[in-house]
């Protein structure tokens, strides 16, 4: 098998095997030529597809230093 027929097995197997929820496969070279591998994928990894855009959540607003300056700029352990 070439390059592109094992890529193309492993992309397609991905798609429709039964068992591509738990499984990923992949082309890998041997001294003989290409082969596809199946691989589990260890629990706990999501295997959700790729979404166009990730909303990003405001951060809270930081309320501002009640110290003040020489406070602030006071070294630790002084006082």
């Amino acid at each position: 098998m070439d390059r592109a027929a094992a890529e193309a097995l492993a992309e397609r197997l991905g798609r429709e095997h039964p068992e591509r929820a738990t499984h990923r496969w992949v082309a890998r070279e041997r001294a003989d030529g290409w082969q596809v591998v199946k691989v589990a994928v260890p629990e706990g990894i999501r295997r959700d597809p790729l979404k166009a855009t990730t909303e990003a959540k405001p951060e809270p607003v930081q309320p501002d230093d009640p110290r003040t300056g020489p406070q602030r700029n006071a070294p630790y352990g002084t006082g």
